[in-house]
Formats: C-alpha cells, structure tokens, sequence
C-alpha cells in the first residue's frame, strides 16, 4: 500500500501539531487555560491529566470538532479553523465516546468512511482488505456495527483511521475493550506508520502502556501543560532524577500542580 500523501503546508515550522495558548469553558467549567503543545513529524506522543484535565477537549480542537475560545490549533500547518477542510485530510481520529452507524456493516461503515476521505476505490478496498485481516475481522466484514462488543469497536475505529492514510493519528483512550493481541497489533501498527512519518497523539489512563509505548509525554492539569519530556527528563523534573515509573512521576507532578493552585 502507498502510505505517504504530500505533507501539506508545513510552511516553516518542524511541528505537525500545534496547539497554541487554547482556551475553552464549558459555561462556568474552564477546560483548557491557555494550554500550548508542540509536536514533530514522528512522535508517540502521550497526552496525560486527572479527569477533567483537558486532554478530551484538546484532541476534540486538533480535529475540528471543537472551536477553541481563544488560540490556534494547527494540523500539518493548516489552521483547524479556517483551513479546516486541509486539516482534516491529514488526521486519523478515534474518539473516547464514539457515535457509530449502528445499522451498517463493518464493511459498510469502512466504505463510508473512505467515499468521505475520497480515497480511490482500488486503494480502498486493498487497505481495508488488509486491515480487516491484520486485525482478525475478515470474516466478520459482514455484522452490524450494533452487534460488537467494546473491544471489536475500537479494532473497527482503528481500522477507519488507518486507512484514510494520516499523517496524524489523534488516539484518545484508543485500546478502550481490546484484548491484548490487539491491543499488540494495534500499538505496532502505530510505531510503523511513526516510523514512515506520521504523528500519533495517545491519551490515555494506562500509564504503564504510555512509558512502553509513547516516546513524550505531556502531564497537563486544570488545562495547562505542567510537564513535558521523556520519562527520564520528566523523572528529572519530578525527582532530581533516579528510579521511578511514570506512574510516580505523573502523580507527583499533578501533586504538585493542584497544590499550587489552591
């Protein structure tokens, strides 16, 4: 399969992804708090916070389907907003909710989503081909979204934003139901298309798949960035340094933060 499209307008900047000084409430509810990420063309990056932090709202701006208050968010150097419709060409996203056609079959829903993306009809079914076999669900091609559990779902959204191509996947709780061969395949297919180029963004709770999986990972809090790093830099601003699991590392940070904040 041909992986890479042209990279767009990346203009003169390194980073793919740019979130710059986002704010967003809810009524009275701030999300986001000036919140500011950037992020290079090959990346596992792992979006990390408490509940309410902001990482839903953040990845739900970089695909568009949020307006920020104030701030700029920048996909492939398009801006989500004005350049809404280039933006969108360059993102696979997985949403942590997802709203699903339930009457459709898998084949069905994968089709739908590739005559939405324009991807040419040989192209697609030779990608949906392989995806649907990669992932165990060649047989079930078939069935209706409605009758999956959890974990087949997630395999079907995986599917859907691997083969619209991206240069950047937006992963929010992405191996929410999957056993753990998919979660496996999924997290390799991940590093492959990193590798060719593309940019993953994971938000998740599942810190000990982030530290093995993601090569930086940004800690935010009451809507801003509190720390960004490797484990051993965030270790460093955590710790002074020495032994200790992301786990540790996130909680002390957000520790931290919550209690500068009273």
């Amino acid at each position: 399969m041909g992986y890479m499209r042209a990279m767009g307008k990346v203009g003169g900047s390194s980073f793919i992804v740019e979130a710059l000084d986002l704010y967003k409430s809810y009524g009275s509810i701030r999300a986001l708090n000036g919140l500011t990420l950037r992020i290079r063309p090959g990346e596992i990056y792992g979006l990390l916070g408490p509940n309410g932090a902001g990482k839903t709202t953040t990845l739900k701006i970089l695909a568009g389907l949020l307006k920020p208050d104030k701030g700029v968010a920048r996909i492939c150097g398009y801006d989500v907003i004005d350049e809404r419709e280039k933006a969108l060409e360059c993102i696979g996203y997985i949403p942590e909710n997802p709203l699903v056609f339930q009457n459709l079959t898998i084949e069905e829903f994968l089709e739908f989503i590739g005559a939405l993306r324009g991807i040419p009809r040989g192209e697609l079914v030779e990608s949906m081909n392989y995806y649907l076999e990669y992932f165990g669900l060649h047989s079930k091609r078939g069935e209706l979204i409605a009758s999956l559990s959890r974990g087949m779902l997630q395999k079907v959204l995986a599917i859907a934003s691997f083969i619209v191509k991206p240069k950047v996947l937006l992963l929010d709780e992405p191996m929410a139901g999957m056993d753990p061969e998919s979660q496996r395949l999924f997290k390799d297919e991940v590093r492959r298309l990193t590798k060719k180029g593309a940019t993953a963004i994971v938000s998740s709770h599942l810190l000990d798949m982030v530290e093995r999986f993601c090569t930086r990972v940004g800690i935010i809090s009451n809507g801003v960035l509190i720390a960004e790093g490797n484990l051993d830099e965030l270790k460093k601003k955590a710790f002074g340094g020495g032994e200790a699991s992301l786990e540790e590392v996130f909680l002390k940070l957000v520790g931290e933060g919550a209690e500068e904040s009273v």
